[in-house]
């Protein structure tokens, strides 16, 4: 576990039972990549932990979520809370879309989530990445790349 995580963020990647981690972003958005990154790089070895990438769209995987009944939903994806970039914190899914979340997405992050959440009755924790840039552009900044690495390797460690 990187040092340099609270420990909520520890706490908030802590699988609990059936995990999912559902990652966010685009590509095309800079450091908004960070999801799509982490996704393309993870390998769960066990069968109770599962990933998908949302993308911009992650109103299409809410069913996916729903039917697989996860006892916990990590999601990933970049953010603005005046931190460092590359910092990684945990955002309260009442923060989502509050100016919090730079979001590309098409829907509410917390509508969505709000009800896999509540028809799953699933812990959900929301981890957040902090942008440097979301220019159309591909490919990470360092730091955000960083940060990103440290998750693929947390999660890799599983």
């Amino acid at each position: 576990m990187s040092p340099s995580w609270s420990k909520e963020v520890a706490a908030a990647l802590a699988p609990k039972g059936r995990t999912l981690v559902v990652t966010l972003g685009s590509t095309l958005r800079a450091d908004d990549g960070v999801g799509p990154y982490v996704c393309s790089q993870v390998k769960f070895k066990r069968p109770d932990l599962r990933l998908l990438d949302a993308g911009t769209t992650p109103e299409n995987i809410a069913q996916t979520a729903i039917d697989w009944r996860p006892e916990k939903l990590i999601l990933v994806d970049a953010a603005h809370f005046q931190g460092e970039a590359g910092e990684v914190r945990v955002i309260p899914l009442e923060a989502i879309n509050q100016s919090t979340i730079m979001s590309t997405h098409s829907f509410p992050l917390s509508v969505t989530f709000s009800i896999v959440k509540e028809d799953t009755g699933c812990e959900l924790a929301v981890i957040g990445v902090q942008a440097k840039s979301l220019d159309y552009k591909e490919g990470l900044s360092p730091e955000v790349e960083a940060a990103g690495r440290k998750l693929v390797d947390y999660f890799n460690s599983l």
